[in-house]
């Protein structure tokens, strides 16, 4: 999760004389100290050191520990750090000290989302917007969850030793079977890839294709998404399909990745699901990607790092394609390990220049040139 504006000014906001914070009067050597540590942590998670922030806030809570910023800031950092116990009760303890700290009531809501826990999720949300109407993302996320508990709140539930499935109605159990059946060796195949088995459960839940549409907003191209959550919509599933296979070996990628770093750039992130989900460039598709190199219209993989969902159809399988084609060359030419070493990296906090570089030791541009030498 990137450390949001709104958190990173709270984390300041002994800095910002209008910030509506109360300060806990202290000895000015101690205060002094504080400030010192609260601006050390902030600086720390701009720069991806998610431990020495941690480290850093903990040391500011020991000088004044009723004050909000510190808590902020050592929930953002525990976050990152995959600590969810440790954020949940700093952003519980933010909140206690000041119950119109909005951030913390939308981080709150974030974790409780990710337990499934969606009225409760809902309840943060709404209180949060009380404090800021004026939040239109936050409102479309509200109404989202609002829709989604709706739908899924008399869902049957199946679980096994790494996933939880939910589904509508008793006809859907031995489709929800395969389903976990399938994405169990996807966990195992992909994590043997990757040498990466994630230790949390991992949510999935089956529509129909009406609820999967209204739930999701997903463009009509869309097979499957993954938000946190892997959702897929499903007819008569009676057996394994190689068509059922290769999409939830696609969204099970994504949930890995996101595992593994919650920031990486779209064309990777799609590259290697296509890649896992058994997917390779056809010759025609290799001569489209050539023509386009020669004629300059291959867009630079910078350009495709946001998400692909606003698409159209014909532009989102282009971008899909192109994906696929640089995540190809990357694995050809460096290998899984190197690439599983550009993820780390961009978990550490590196952006995408420097975990190509840190990770395949070659600069993001001389990575970039040689794909699109390969295309000729």
């Amino acid at each position: 999760m990137m450390l949001r504006a709104a958190a990173l000014a709270a984390v300041l906001c002994f800095l910002t004389v209008a910030a509506p914070r109360e300060c806990v009067p202290a000895p000015s050597a101690e205060l002094n100290t504080y400030h010192r540590y609260v601006a050390a942590g902030s600086e720390l998670l701009q720069k991806g050191d998610y431990r020495g922030a941690r480290d850093a806030f903990d040391e500011a809570l020991r000088y004044a520990d009723t004050d909000v910023a510190a808590y902020l800031g050592l929930g953002i950092a525990a976050l990152h750090l995959k600590d969810e116990t440790t954020a949940e009760r700093s952003f519980r303890r933010a909140v206690e000290l000041n119950p119109r700290e909005k951030e913390a009531l939308v981080m709150l809501g974030e974790l409780a989302l990710r337990r499934d826990d969606l009225e409760t999720a809902a309840g943060y949300w709404e209180r949060a917007l009380e404090l800021d109407p004026r939040d239109g993302m936050l409102k479309a996320r509200l109404e989202r969850i609002r829709r989604e508990h709706r739908t899924e709140k008399d869902f049957n539930r199946d679980l096994t030793g790494h996933f939880s499935a939910k589904y509508e109605g008793r006809e859907r159990i031995e489709a929800g079977r395969i389903v976990l059946r399938m994405l169990e060796t996807a966990y195992g195949e992909i994590g043997r890839a990757l040498s990466f088995y994630p230790d949390r459960e991992i949510a999935v839940i089956l529509y129909s294709d009406k609820q999967f549409r209204e739930v999701t907003d997903a463009p009509g191209w869309s097979g499957g998404i993954y938000d946190g959550k892997i959702r897929i919509p499903i007819g008569g599933i009676e057996q394994e399909t190689p068509s059922l296979r290769r999409l939830l070996f696609h969204e099970y990628t994504h949930a890995a990745v996101r595992a593994l770093t919650p920031r990486v750039p779209t064309w990777l992130n799609e590259g290697l699901a296509q890649h896992f989900e058994g997917r390779v460039t056809a010759e025609g598709e290799r001569q489209m990607l050539r023509r386009a190199q020669q004629d300059g219209r291959l867009p630079p993989l910078s350009l495709l790092e946001g998400s692909f969902l606003g698409l159209g159809g014909a532009q989102a399988g282009h971008a899909y394609l192109v994906s696929l084609s640089a995540v190809q060359y990357m694995i050809d030419q460096f290998g899984m390990y190197r690439v599983r070493m550009v993820l780390d990296e961009l978990a550490a906090g590196s952006n995408t220049d420097r975990a190509v570089q840190n990770g395949l030791l070659v600069s993001f541009d001389d990575f970039e040139r040689g794909w699109r030498r390969s295309l000729e």
